[in-house]
């Protein structure tokens, strides 16, 4: 449903048509007046597909308007054509957001299935975020006997989580990660084809038996920093909650893999706040950039057998971690194998967003980055698009955190209680009792008989 308002800009009262698709959800929306350039925005609170209310700033509604004015197209779940001139006279009918949107989907269906699994994310956010955050702090502060106690009532709950009890660390950190990943709606925000990739990289630690002391050295050189990481993340996931339905419409076509079928010039969105999202892709770019530490020196041992063997000459592990932020990205190989999900970071496109000055003309959409003659210009949607890319390489480095976590529990002994459950195409875990044979297959899932895997 299609819904019409009519406001005057409350600088110079020119008429500007807000033309609103109704949806699921709630429209926030950012605009300039086209005539003064004043900032309005506002909100569009839905109590459903007839009802609304918009609340607005620097503009007032009217009953009566203009013969000539401007419309702007506002939508929370697809892309609007941008601002243009229009009158009472025009006779032209014009296609709604929804409809015209169906140019970039497969068929009619797609949308709504993904718009429905991209809703999963912000209702759980709003609803059982943090208890779900209150488990981990548990976890990450050591109260084990109130931590074991609460997940175990999870358990009847969640029959796919990929424990039958919960008796040791290595068991909540088990039931944790998988609670993050699969209840919270989150991996219907990655690509999907992006977390059975991290899975399977990840399980790579578990599976290289060759470097298998070699990662455990890089454990013991890493483990401090695991909790700080995810306490770190689970900040930013939170700061990405408060800008997520700015950021809807580009989720949708990029889950089915059409945004670069979108003509930028002529289509944007009007739900982004520029200077909300350069604050989360600020924090959450430093962020990837700390955590490099990580995949730099899963390279190295994958690679060269050794956390502190880079392919520059004479450089050891200590070398790299007195480098500046910036400057860690140039001592990681693009080609070596924790690498790989990496390709996105742009130090280019990260120094102008945080470094130039920057300024958005919301009538085109176009950001314009200005560092005395170098300019870079991209549009809002390009933008919200690297938003999420850093949100899903966050997940990504989580993925290789819970599996040096693992590692690290099985070696102090720790006997998980995994079901049968499938982690990849690859790689299956079986139910262990509390006590493995000697003989028995190796509950890390390697293939191997624990004697000659973990027990060593």
């Amino acid at each position: 449903m299609v819904g019409n308002e009519f406001i005057k800009c409350n600088m110079c009262d020119t008429t500007i048509n807000l033309r609103m698709q109704l949806g699921y959800f709630d429209i926030p929306f950012h605009l300039n007046c086209p005539k003064c350039k004043t900032s309005i925005d506002g909100k569009i609170l839905l109590e459903n597909v007839k009802h609304y209310e918009v609340i607005i700033n620097n503009a007032y509604l009217v009953d009566e308007y203009d013969y000539n004015f401007y419309s702007v197209e506002l939508s929370a779940e697809f892309p609007t054509r941008k601002i243009k001139e229009k009158n009472m006279g025009a006779s032209s009918v014009e296609l709604s957001p929804y409809t015209r949107s169906l140019q970039w989907y497969h068929n009619a269906i797609e949308p709504q299935q993904i718009m429905a699994n991209t809703m999963f994310f912000a209702n759980y956010y709003k609803s059982k975020w943090y208890e779900l955050k209150s488990f981990f702090e548990l976890f990450w502060n050591g109260q084990n006997h109130i931590l074991y106690k609460k997940i175990r009532n999870e358990l009847p709950k969640y029959p796919h989580l990929g424990v039958t009890k919960v008796a040791n660390n290595l068991d909540a950190c088990v039931c944790l990660h998988q609670l993050l990943i699969t209840t919270t709606g989150i991996s219907n925000i990655l690509d999907k084809k992006s977390l059975p990739r991290f899975i399977d990289i990840g399980n790579t630690i578990l599976k290289d038996k060759d470097n298998a002391l070699a990662y455990e050295e890089f454990i013991v050189k890493v483990e401090k920093n695991f909790t700080t990481t995810e306490r770190k993340a689970f900040k930013l996931i939170e700061s990405f909650a408060k800008i997520y339905e700015q950021l809807i419409p580009v989720i949708i076509l990029k889950r089915a893999n059409t945004l670069d079928s979108v003509d930028k010039e002529r289509y944007g969105i009007m739900t982004a706040d520029f200077e909300e999202l350069t604050s989360f892709y600020a924090k959450s770019y430093e962020w990837i950039l700390e955590n490099l530490d990580f995949v730099i020196g899963l390279n190295n041992v994958a690679v060269r057998g050794n956390y502190n063997s880079f392919q520059k000459e004479n450089k050891t592990y200590e070398d790299y971690l007195k480098l500046l932020k910036g400057n860690k990205l140039g001592w990681m190989n693009k080609d070596e194998p924790f690498s790989l999900p990496i390709q996105s970071l742009d130090s280019k496109k990260r120094n102008a967003i945080q470094h130039f000055d920057s300024e958005i003309d919301y009538v085109t959409q176009k950001i314009v980055f200005r560092d005395r003659d170098n300019i870079q210009s991209m549009y809002l949607m390009e933008f919200a698009s690297l938003c999420i890319d850093n949100f899903e390489l966050m997940f990504y480095i989580l993925e290789l955190v819970y599996n040096l976590r693992k590692i690290h529990y099985i070696k102090q002994h720790f006997v998980p209680h995994f079901k049968e459950i499938s982690f990849s195409n690859n790689l299956r875990i079986q139910t262990k009792s509390e006590k493995v044979g000697r003989n028995s297959p190796c509950p890390c899932g390697s293939g191997k008989k624990y004697k000659k895997c973990c027990l060593k």
